[in-house]
């Protein structure tokens, strides 16, 4: 299977901070294909270069983040927004609001170059930056609603793995605790979005903690 190639957009008005990690992200690999400093540049760089991540200021010029990143989770849902903010407990008292919106993450700019690099190779792996407790936060107010879902057409094994995905585990993690391949897991995966016809891994986490998904399952 090939890597898929980060296509990154990286929007902040802080030309220093922003091209500083620009280099830092080319230089491990990633293609940073555009740099932009407010939201009218960054919607004309959405259709030119078609990217897959987005790196967004919180507080971007001429842009309303969080409902762009809404637009951006409802039209495009392969592509990944995260949400920059200026400090660590900001982006804490954010992240409830940007996962709800459809963000990937909520990064702080305090955080070393390589912290990002290591979110970027992450979101490659379709994998979410929130802790798990953002989710279950998120999912608290919906939980004693129930409601419809399609948990019930999963197999076990797609039950299970929606635990671990819910927990926030990575698809390589998965496939250690459970003693089977990477690819495997990605098709369970897969599989699993289909079914609860959702659009990525997150919300189909989402839904497993929203309807009670885990007293479906036994998992140590």
């Amino acid at each position: 299977m090939a890597i898929r190639r980060a296509r990154i957009i990286l929007a902040d008005q802080q030309i220093i901070f922003r091209s500083g990690l620009a280099q830092h992200l080319r230089q491990h690999g990633h293609q940073v294909v555009a740099e932009v400093d407010d939201g009218e540049a960054l919607e004309h760089n959405m259709i030119d270069h078609e990217p897959n991540i987005v790196l967004v200021d919180r507080y971007l010029p001429k842009a309303e983040v969080l409902g762009f990143t809404r637009m951006i989770h409802s039209l495009q849902p392969d592509v990944q927004v995260v949400v920059l903010v200026a400090y660590e407990h900001e982006a804490r008292s954010l992240q409830s609001a940007a996962f709800l919106a459809g963000a990937a993450g909520c990064l702080s700019k305090e955080l070393a170059p390589a912290s990002y690099g290591l979110a970027v190779r992450r979101l490659l792996d379709q994998q979410i930056l929130f802790e798990p407790d953002v989710m279950r936060r998120a999912a608290r107010p919906a939980a004693s609603g129930g409601g419809p879902t399609r948990l019930q057409d999963l197999t076990p094994r797609e039950l299970e793995i929606l635990y671990l995905v819910s927990e926030g585990s990575t698809n390589r993690e998965i496939a250690e605790r459970l003693d089977i391949s990477y690819y495997t897991v990605m098709k369970h995966v897969s599989n699993v979005i289909s079914k609860l016809k959702v659009s990525n891994r997150m919300e189909a986490g989402l839904i497993f903690l929203r309807y009670g998904g885990k007293a479906l399952i036994s998992v140590d």
